[in-house]
């Protein structure tokens, strides 16, 4: 069974990231692990004090009032309670758990009701598997369109596995995207070179897929446009480090959330990708 972790803080976001993982676990057959982390009172630890920035017992009472509000669907569940750094303990428990997937809620940008959404970063940095952000809305979650831009970086195709099989999941087209920031001749033929093994990788795995070639300087801003012009549902990214790194300020992962009004599928380009073929 595939264990697909959520992280809540209770906020409105996190009660709807439980409801989308579900609608993902029904077509992976997956089942959902809820965790909250109770942050220490970074203050108190200094001093050996175990004292901690919620009360254990509220804490409980608001998780099962969650679990109580929410229709799982038959999908099973379990919930955990952990004390400690935020995207440390959510980055445990899913290599604990052999995690297939994340799914956090992200509040739109200005909102202070979800602590949570200010560690999203930090989790997607060091999380041992991908990880879907979804920015909160009141839209079901489905995947009938995925944006999957292609560069010139050798792992860029990383991507390409585990979106081909969400993508076969939802039965979505795949729509490979190449964004080209260099007009030079060689810069232009790799980069089409990538998007034609991408595009015959998804072909073997009988993902149906389109492609599309933008040309422009901004590859962030080119993506996010090309997703509204299609009404995609999902883009997947590359984070630019390897997992259990801190280090996602101002990548391409990073600026994808935070521009785009759609859940961005985050994955590190140490995946396992045995099963590509260049």
């Amino acid at each position: 069974m595939r264990k697909i972790v959520v992280p809540v803080d209770f906020s409105p976001s996190s009660v709807k990231a439980v409801e989308d993982a579900i609608t993902i676990a029904k077509k992976v057959t997956g089942e959902i692990g809820i965790i909250h982390v109770n942050k220490v009172n970074s203050f108190a630890s200094m001093f050996g004090s175990h004292k901690t920035a919620e009360n254990a017992g509220e804490v409980e009472k608001s998780m099962d009032k969650l679990v109580k509000s929410i229709d799982f669907k038959g999908i099973d569940y379990t919930t955990t309670l952990r004390t400690g750094s935020v995207n440390k303990e959510i980055a445990a428990y899913a290599e604990e758990n052999t995690a297939y997937l994340t799914v956090i809620g992200i509040e739109p940008p200005g909102s202070n009701t979800s602590w949570l959404s200010a560690e999203a970063y930090k989790i997607i940095s060091i999380s041992p598997c991908p990880v879907i952000s979804i920015p909160f809305s009141d839209k079901p979650f489905d995947l009938k369109k995925i944006i999957l831009p292609i560069d010139t970086s050798i792992t860029t195709r990383h991507k390409a596995p585990f979106t081909a099989e969400l993508a076969n999941a939802f039965r979505a087209v795949v729509y490979v995207l190449g964004t080209c920031i260099d007009e030079s001749p060689e810069f232009v033929s790799k980069l089409e070179g990538y998007c034609y093994q991408v595009r015959k990788f998804l072909n073997q795995a009988n993902t149906p897929n389109e492609f599309e070639f933008l040309i422009g300087n901004n590859a962030v801003k080119m993506t996010v446009e090309y997703a509204k012009t299609i009404n995609a549902d999902m883009i997947a990214v590359l984070t630019e480090h390897e997992p259990g790194q801190i280090n996602f300020k101002g990548s391409v992962a990073q600026q994808m959330i935070q521009s785009s009004p759609i859940p961005i599928l985050s994955i590190h380009k140490s995946f396992d990708v045995q099963n590509f073929e260049y």
